[in-house]
Formats: structure tokens, sequence, C-alpha cells
């Protein structure tokens, strides 16, 4: 069996090494670091604050979150939902990438014109637990 060896990075994540392979673990994200990526995908404005509440009643800023299994699979940040969105297949876990899940998030909310309606927390109203911490990034 080989040894794995874990080496901290400044971003507060864990570079694992084993057998060759990396994998990045970012952990939880805050509000601010989730603005960063929504704003570079394009959100802004009132819509940005918003995108960032949808991210954090999502999946509570973690970007390796996955959910609704019994419906494809929902990825990332803003639970990019594998059945609904398949043209982000056949490898949905690239959506674990933060910005890769922000561009993602902000086609679909394109494509909704404009729109927070495809996601449920949106919907509910459970984004607006999150508005204040969104605000104050």
């Amino acid at each position: 069996m080989k040894d794995s060896t874990w080496l901290w990075i400044a971003i507060g994540g864990a570079l694992l090494l084993t057998g060759g392979v990396a994998a990045i673990s970012l952990g939880t994200l805050n509000a601010s670091q989730i603005m960063q990526y929504a704003s570079n995908a394009g959100f802004y404005g009132s819509d940005l604050i918003k995108a960032v509440a949808v991210a954090l009643a999502e999946s509570s800023g973690n970007p390796q979150a996955l959910g609704d299994l019994s419906v494809g699979g929902s990825y990332g940040l803003w639970q990019i939902n594998a059945h609904y969105h398949p043209e982000y297949g056949p490898n949905f876990e690239q959506l674990y990438d933060p910005q890769t899940n922000a561009n993602a998030a902000y086609a679909i909310y394109q494509a909704a014109g404009n729109s927070f309606t495809p996601w449920t927390t949106f919907k509910t109203g459970a984004y607006l637990t999150y508005m204040t911490a969104a605000s104050n990034a």
C-alpha cells in the first residue's frame, strides 16, 4: 500500500498526492470567496448577491456537495443537476471546481431569462436566510 501525503496550501485546502494523482480539496467556502467565483462568471449587482445566497443555501459553501441522487445528482456550490443539465456531462465531477460550477450557474441563470427560478432554494425562499452574509461579502 502506498503512503498518502497531505500538503496544506495557502488557500486553506489540501493537496492529496497518491499514486501520482492529485486531488484538491478547498473545504467550505465563505460568502466572499463564493462572490469572487460568481463575479468572475458574470453575475453582478443585486443578482451577484442573490447568486451567493443561492449557492450558500444550495451547498452550505461546500464545492464538493452532492445531492439529489434520485434525480441524476446535483453537483457543487450551485447544485447543478445532471438530469436537467446533461450538457455539463458526462463527467459531472468537473462541477466540483468552483469556477466551473459558477460558470454553469451563470449560463443556467441566463437561459432562465436572468432569473434564479431553476433553483429550489430560490423558489422556496430558503436563500433569503443567506442574504445578509452575501450582502456583507
